[in-house]
């Protein structure tokens, strides 16, 4: 894969655990914030509940604090009003500290698919009317792309070549396809019309991608790409299936047949375990113990995989009502509201100190900005027309140019080389839209997270090129806020 100097690949733009084991965590996890009033004065606490006009903390002496929730700031007036007991649990549960997103989201129903990275490019293989096919994610494209000769080869419908397609190298012809069936996992998206067009134009084609998996599918699938783990998540419920037989209620969904090493089995449903043994509640409600290594293989892997934490998160309601970005945040990430605009997902950042909108591109190598804007809105260092980037249409001309900062909230890139090209010549969302590509390589960098069931993205602030002042400001001496905690209950 050619480097970004000669070459960029851009396609369109009542918790039910006990915290016993969260005990260790309860000490390192309370960390005690500063909290400041309307008067100016401030303190440093934890939160530990809260009513309706009033918050209780405890002060880092140790003793409780209560002040009307009206007398704070309104940074911590919102801060307490998201704070939960719940949330406040999880975070001090050593236990919880140590999950995935993966097992976060898969608790809450998502069905994930390991993702490869090849050239910053996003790829997860699918089947095809039966075929096995790559798809690209790319949430740059409106809609999904069909390459013809993987149409051919599934023996789909295909229309004449009588549209057209835009990107940022110009038009294409395209036919309409009759998909008979998509499968990812358990999804299957069956009878849909998408674009069929020349791959080769683009980079694609046999053996390198079959189909660009755009915004259209990842909307309606509420979607959610976590380059860190390497993931993507699809809420795979939400495609229309045929109707199946009503599941059975109550506790007996929750049984299953465990078989011993030597073949004799029982049905039970798994409530504890230690290093050595395992707990099962059998039908008639007795509770019996087993040690782990007299089963099979099998079950002493689903054992040893198992967690009693995520049983009773599963159960757990509260649970169920957290969001994606309420789970992400207690993983410190920060999180952007996005607009989308024709299934594009548009956010504002800096180049420099110009206010800049940047397309979320996960089809994007890196950062490509619109030419007349870097040269004459950002006044960028734009160096001659001397490269190429590649997209629907074919190639197009593009320069080098130095970028000396972007700021995405908190993020920070600094002193990159990018590209800027006409990316607005003849493709949808012209200018205004947006003035540049924020690509695969600056999403990897950042451990990015795009949601589309909650219009968000996020970053990790600490992976970014902020110095230690920037990402860490100073904290005043411990003595300094209990000197001024102890003044305030007096």
């Amino acid at each position: 894969m050619k480097n970004l100097r000669n070459y960029a690949s851009i396609f369109s733009a009542a918790l039910l655990f006990s915290l016993a084991s969260g005990a260790v965590a309860q000490e390192k996890a309370a960390a005690f914030r500063r909290f400041t009033t309307t008067d100016g004065k401030s303190f440093y606490a934890v939160v530990t509940e809260k009513s309706n006009t009033s918050v209780t903390f405890k002060l880092q002496n140790g003793k409780p604090h209560t002040v009307p929730t009206r007398l704070l700031s309104e940074p911590d007036k919102l801060f307490v009003l998201k704070w939960t007991k719940f949330k406040d649990d999880l975070l001090n549960n050593s236990e919880f500290a140590t999950l995935t997103v993966k097992e976060l989201l898969e608790l809450k129903g998502y069905q994930s698919f390991e993702f490869d990275i090849d050239g910053n490019h996003i790829f997860v293989d699918a089947e095809l009317a039966g075929k096995p096919v790559r798809l690209m994610i790319d949430t740059g494209a409106d809609s999904s792309l069909i390459d013809t000769a993987a149409a051919k080869g599934a023996n789909l419908q295909m229309g004449p070549f009588d549209q057209k397609i835009r990107g940022v190298a110009g038009e294409q012809e395209a036919a309409v396809t009759k998909v008979s069936v998509l499968k990812l996992g358990d999804a299957a998206i069956e009878n849909r019309k998408i674009l069929a067009t020349n791959f080769e134009k683009i980079g694609g084609g046999p053996g390198k991608f079959d189909l660009i998996f755009g915004a259209d599918f990842l909307r309606e699938l509420d979607a959610v790409i976590n380059y860190k783990e390497g993931r993507m998540f699809l809420m795979t419920d939400n495609i229309p299936k045929k109707p199946e037989a009503p599941k059975t209620e109550g506790n007996k969904a929750e049984f299953r047949r465990w078989t011993a090493a030597d073949g004799k089995s029982f049905v039970g449903g798994l409530v504890d375990k230690t290093e050595t043994e395992a707990s099962f509640r059998l039908q008639n409600g007795q509770i019996a113990k087993q040690p782990i290594e007299k089963f099979s293989e099998a079950d002493q892997d689903l054992i040893k995989k198992w967690s009693k934490l995520r049983d009773e998160l599963a159960k757990d309601p509260r649970w169920k009502q957290m969001t994606v970005k309420e789970l992400l945040e207690l993983r410190a990430y920060q999180s952007f509201q996005y607009r989308m605009e024709s299934n594009h997902i548009l956010v504002d950042g800096l180049i420099g100190t110009t206010k800049t909108r940047f397309l979320i591109d996960t089809g994007a190598y890196s950062c490509v900005m619109d030419l007349k804007y870097a040269k004459e809105v950002a006044k960028l260092e734009v160096g001659p027309m001397d490269r190429v980037i590649q997209g629907i249409g074919g190639t197009a001309p593009a320069a080098e140019t130095k970028i000396p900062e972007i700021k995405l909230g908190d993020a920070i890139i600094r002193t990159r080389l990018a590209l800027s090209a006409d990316i607005h010549k003849g493709a949808l969302g012209g200018e205004g839209n947006h003035d540049a590509l924020f690509g695969a390589e600056f999403l990897r960098e950042l451990d990015a997270v795009i949601s589309y069931k909650e219009n968000r993205m996020f970053l990790k602030p600490d992976n970014s090129d902020r110095g230690e002042v920037d990402a860490k400001p100073a904290e005043p001496k411990k003595e300094e806020p209990k000197k001024e905690a102890e003044k305030k209950e007096k």
